[in-house]
């Protein structure tokens, strides 16, 4: 069975802010980890809107770090899905789909492969979260207290018990933490 990965950056106070986490080669590099397991990603409209006009081109720009230029080749590589009820058309190997069925992607974590990366944000997170989704959460804490913003969840008081498996510090101050949904510690 294929695992959902979600992997997420947050600030010290629970906050969601791409333009406010430190994105350095280091986490680059964390994120290019979970590229090089994966063989499918999963985006909201947000992200994907966020992420499209520059990945695809970055490989090639000699300009960017190394880090930035692998994480570009890896991400471009592997196939997307799009969550979106907005979006017409999409690009960037990735196909449309209206709306997250849970069924649907139990049916893609049952297929052959490598793993399946979630990285939409937290409205899309949340929706996973709801049916039960994801397998393993990687969270990247930020050492930083914003004290405004999006948050991961929002006054959901669905209980998800977890089992803390690995632990690893970047360079920034950045914090990674992994956790598996208790009872599938063992299973991968």
């Amino acid at each position: 069975m294929r695992k959902l990965i979600f992997q997420f950056n947050i600030t010290m106070d629970g906050f969601v802010d791409h333009d406010a986490m430190i994105a350095d080669d280091e986490l680059h590099d964390v994120s290019s980890e979970l590229l090089e397991t994966a063989d499918l990603v999963l985006f909201g409209r947000v992200m994907y809107e966020l992420l499209v006009d520059f990945w695809p081109s970055a490989p090639a720009d000699k300009t960017l770090p190394a880090s930035m230029r692998n994480f570009g080749t890896l991400i471009n590589r592997v196939p997307k899905i799009v969550y979106s009820k907005t979006l017409q058309d999409v690009q960037w190997n990735a196909r449309i789909e209206r709306e997250v069925d849970p069924v649907r992607v139990m049916e893609m974590k049952t297929q052959p492969g490598g793993n399946i990366g979630l990285a939409g944000g937290p409205t899309l997170a949340r929706t996973f979260m709801k049916y039960g989704l994801i397998d393993e959460y990687r969270f990247l804490v930020h050492p930083i207290i914003l004290g405004h913003g999006k948050r991961l969840t929002d006054n959901d008081r669905s209980r998800q018990d977890l089992k803390l498996v690995d632990t690893r510090i970047l360079g920034s101050g950045v914090v990674e933490l992994i956790y598996r949904k208790a009872g599938l510690e063992g299973k991968w």
